[in-house]
């Protein structure tokens, strides 16, 4: 008897319980920064109001590699990255076309029209496709980290990086 009204609990409460393991595991915190092809960002980007940072690289960089090893690691800049952006790599050497506001390009081609001159640069793009600002070279972790919220957080409307990330220094 016992058995049987075990067995009919699992029944009905199995499928409740399995979907709410799959709703946390669509919560669990990312990984590993999620890195899209530029098309993709830009379609995301106008559906849901994320800016897109992209990541213009060669593959002699060396800060390039050291951001990669250093800064893309760090659980905050992921979540940062996340949250507020679609992240997209650039190969400012490759010679594979991408869209950019529904034309063809090289990437190659795309890192120069951008102003790209040295590497690594950081893009931040609108959901338009306009540049907002772009960063040249290295940055260390914490300072990344107050430029990802800077520039996700809208604060470059309003006052300068450096008291930005002085305030945020202070809390």
């Amino acid at each position: 008897m016992y058995s049987n009204k075990l067995f009919l609990l699992f029944v009905v409460f199995a499928p409740f319980l399995l979907s709410s393991c799959s709703s946390w595991e669509k919560r669990a915190k990312p990984t590993s920064i999620e890195w899209v092809k530029f098309e993709e960002a830009q379609n995301l980007s106008v559906e849901d109001g994320k800016k897109i940072l992209v990541h213009v690289y060669t593959d002699w960089c060396e800060y390039c590699k050291k951001l990669d090893d250093t800064v893309y690691p760090d659980s905050s800049v992921i979540s940062s990255v996340s949250d507020l952006y679609h992240a997209v790599r650039l190969d400012a050497e490759s010679d594979e076309i991408l869209r950019f506001k529904n034309e063809e390009i090289t990437m190659r081609q795309l890192a120069r029209n951008l102003g790209v001159r040295s590497y690594p640069t950081i893009l931040f793009i609108d959901t338009d496709g306009e540049l907002l600002l772009q960063i040249n070279g290295y940055m260390p972790v914490d300072d990344f980290k107050n430029m990802l919220a800077y520039i996700g957080e809208e604060a470059f409307t309003k006052t300068e990086f450096h008291e930005f990330a002085a305030q945020r220094s202070r809390r």
